[in-house]
């Protein structure tokens, strides 16, 4: 059997950043993170970045910061492995956000609400379209990124899935 027909599942985690082509399927699970998850159409080539705060700021040690945490650091990094492995482009790439919900009701800022804000603020600076997002709300999400066809199944725990 060829193994290039074989769906290969790759779990993203907190903090992670995870790329492939088709026809993998990256995953993960979300709360007040954001799963950014650009693609390449034409390649059918995509990532998947699952980060946790908006900025790195002044990290006091930038050599051991963990790149995918933040979405300044972590959109570059993304980039960088796309380009690095696959040879894309950021004109290549369309992205599709989700998550950012507020989990910690009890909580004040709203730190996912601050995530969805940096994320497309970088995303525009880039010139990077936003094709779909699902952000926001009080649970968490379940997400399914299709690299064959660009798709994203998410689902918001407790809810019906959708496709975007």
């Amino acid at each position: 059997m060829d193994t290039k027909e074989e769906k290969k599942e790759i779990v993203v985690g907190m903090a992670d950043i995870k790329v492939g082509e088709a026809p993998s399927v990256l995953l993960t699970n979300l709360g007040s993170c954001i799963g950014l998850c650009l693609y390449d159409p034409q390649r059918k080539i995509g990532g998947l970045l699952h980060l946790m705060m908006p900025s790195a700021g002044a990290a006091v040690n930038k050599s051991e910061l963990k790149k995918a945490k933040y979405a300044d650091t972590g959109i570059q990094e993304l980039l960088q492995q796309l380009k690095n492995i696959y040879g894309v482009r950021v004109s290549d790439c369309s992205a599709k956000i989700f998550g950012g919900a507020k989990i910690l009701q009890g909580n004040i800022h709203n730190i996912g609400m601050d995530n969805d804000a940096a994320v497309r603020a970088i995303l525009k600076d880039l010139g990077i379209r936003v094709g779909a997002c699902k952000t926001g709300g009080e649970k968490g999400y379940k997400l399914k990124f299709n690299l064959e066809t660009g798709a994203v199944a998410c689902q918001i725990f407790g809810e019906q899935i959708q496709e975007f």
